[in-house]
């Protein structure tokens, strides 16, 4: 017992460092490779909202955005899971890169030609979003292939890569886009898909090797019919997708407009702000970094509910202070819970889902994860415009609480305590 709180001790002083130890080398290419990937999203995802105030000056255009570039997962998730089931991840993921890189560098080439319009903004998003769900879907299907069959601390890496990223790319992009603008931003994000396919290239024969999964013969359709029945049918999954539906319209209620808040009621400017959008980031890594050894300290049965209690407070926190860094470090809280439950819900459907219906049961997850962000974005956009971002930040607090209680009743019984994982 004393040996084991030590590793304990221990896994929480050095989990940095931990969440890629031990894990494969192809592994830790393909990571290294995302991260720079994942600064130049960092870097759109801050420009896109400023260069759309730039042009409209609206929140409710701000938020639209924002639900515009959700939508697309609840219209083509099955498409998606179908397409990942069925084909070469690593092929899939090279096109979808090369896609969106054109796609991105649409956006300043327009406003170099001076006809960039908002309408613009908005199909590039719908489109980007679409692409970049491809790539993600079929990168969790290949971390098992990847990884050495270490979900969990695969799982936790590639989360603290994603939350590295999202944590510098907006201190770089505040910085930038006061130094170059937003528009022209954008040319890095371009030119960071390069380290993905770079590195994918490279891992052609693993991933090669590794992709046995049978082609189904069934039509489309009914491809997509099987992955709904198994989701429908499975308690435990089924469950973890209504309490993220639930989680994310709050969310994306508060993140649509969170910069709109920085710059209208706290009259911030872009480097504060990108201090301030840097914090998620910093919540995230942490998130990521303390996953595995807390559910080691205090098992799966009661960390859902304890880190999403945690995400809680992290609104309440932007919600009631004026103080320029509040909304960063709420909003960070929040991050640490969300980052860390998608670790532990990953690395359980990686686990329980079928290998040759992964690609599916995920989409049609994200599907359902997804389906209240449009909804929760179009609202907290409206909401921002007609009262108080604060009761924004209020009603994803409240959200967040239920998903408190979803996880109580109908999560924590499928999981192991403490007791049983030691």
């Amino acid at each position: 017992m004393k040996t084991q709180l030590m590793m304990k001790r221990k896994g929480f002083k050095l989990s940095l460092r931990g969440s890629i130890a031990n894990l494969t080398k192809s592994y830790v290419e393909f990571l290294c490779g995302l991260f720079i990937s994942r600064l130049g999203d960092a870097l759109y995802t801050f420009a896109l909202p400023w260069i759309s105030y730039e042009l409209t000056g609206s929140s409710v255009v701000m938020g639209s955005l924002f639900a515009v570039g959700v939508l697309p997962i609840v219209l083509f998730g099955p498409f998606v899971g179908v397409l990942v089931d069925r084909v070469d991840s690593r092929k899939l993921m090279i096109w979808t890169d090369v896609l969106r890189a054109v796609l991105i560098s649409f956006i300043p080439i327009l406003y170099i030609s001076g006809i960039l319009q908002v309408w613009h903004l908005f199909a590039v998003s719908f489109v980007l979003a679409v692409l970049t769900m491809l790539f993600d879907v079929a990168a969790v299907t290949v971390i098992p292939r990847l990884s050495g069959g270490q979900l969990t601390k695969a799982n936790s890496a590639y989360q603290l890569v994603n939350k590295t990223g999202d944590m510098l790319g907006p201190v770089c992009a505040g910085a930038l886009i006061a130094a170059i603008g937003g528009f022209h931003t954008l040319w890095l994000d371009v030119l960071s898909f390069g380290a993905t396919l770079f590195v994918l290239m490279r891992l052609k024969s693993i991933l090669a090797k590794g992709d046995t999964t049978p082609v189904s013969s069934q039509g489309v359709f009914a491809s997509m019919a099987e992955g709904f029945k198994w989701l429908k049918n499975d308690r435990l999954n089924l469950a973890l997708s209504l309490q993220a539906m639930v989680g994310n319209f709050g969310y994306s209620m508060a993140l649509a407009i969170l910069i709109y808040y920085l710059r209208t009621d706290l009259n911030l400017n872009a480097g504060e702000i990108g201090i301030n959008m840097a914090l998620l980031g910093v919540g995230g890594l942490a998130g990521s970094a303390i996953v595995h050894p807390l559910e080691r300290l205090v098992g799966s049965r009661s960390v859902i509910p304890l880190l999403l209690t945690f995400g809680t407070a992290g609104f309440l926190i932007a919600m009631a202070s004026d103080f320029w860094l509040a909304p960063g470090i709420g909003f960070g809280i929040v991050g640490v819970c969300n980052v860390a439950w998608n670790v532990i819900a990953t690395s359980l459907r990686q686990t329980t889902v079928p290998p040759q219906m992964l690609g599916r049961v995920l989409s049609f997850s994200r599907v359902l994860t997804r389906l209240a962000m449009p909804l929760g974005a179009f609202a907290g956009g409206f909401l921002a415009s007609a009262s108080e971002p604060a009761i924004v930040f209020l009603i994803a607090a409240l959200a967040k609480a239920v998903e408190v209680v979803i996880a109580k009743l109908w999560i924590a019984g499928h999981l192991p305590s403490k007791a049983e994982m030691q």
